[in-house]
């Protein structure tokens, strides 16, 4: 028996070194696994960066415009005072001044490279009959898509 026990002993030990091993050889390829999920993400993003870069984003579907003009009485040909103007779906409009001039901007639905870009512009009397009665009036103005756009209405007088 004493013969066989040199032999056990060099055969734990073997199996003991060869489970580390194994143990060690599972954690190195889990690492490298986790490298290498790591180099793709940092890859597939610089690409997508490099694309952004080289490409730049895609065409805006949204024109931004400025509407500017004056009203007028059809009637008198004096420019009216107090007359709101607005656009189709978009929250803010303008009022008009004492020269019946305005100023609004607008983010108009419409591709940026279209010339078929339109909106629908709403012009109201709210202030009642500070400056007499005007009916309302909604015209189409064909933007496309440029910076400014000068609009001159003229609003006929409520019977």
């Amino acid at each position: 028996m004493l013969c066989y026990c040199p032999l056990l002993l060099y055969h734990y030990i073997y199996v003991f070194i060869n489970k580390k091993k194994r143990k060690m050889k599972r954690i190195e390829l889990k690492t490298r696994k986790l490298v290498r999920k790591i180099f793709n993400g940092i890859s597939l993003t610089a690409v997508a960066f490099i694309f952004q870069a080289c490409y730049g984003p895609g065409p805006d579907m949204y024109c931004d415009v400025k509407l500017t003009g004056t009203v007028i009485s059809k009637t008198t040909g004096l420019p009216i005072k107090g007359i709101q103007v607005s656009v189709d779906e978009v929250p803010n409009f303008g009022s008009t001044d004492e020269n019946g001039k305005f100023v609004i901007y607008a983010t108009i639905d419409g591709w940026s490279y279209s010339a078929d870009a339109r909106a629908n512009v709403h012009f109201r009397d709210i202030d009642n009959a500070d400056n007499g009665h005007f009916a309302d009036k909604t015209i189409i103005v064909e933007t496309a898509c440029k910076d400014e756009v000068k609009i001159d209405v003229e609003l006929d007088e409520k019977q």
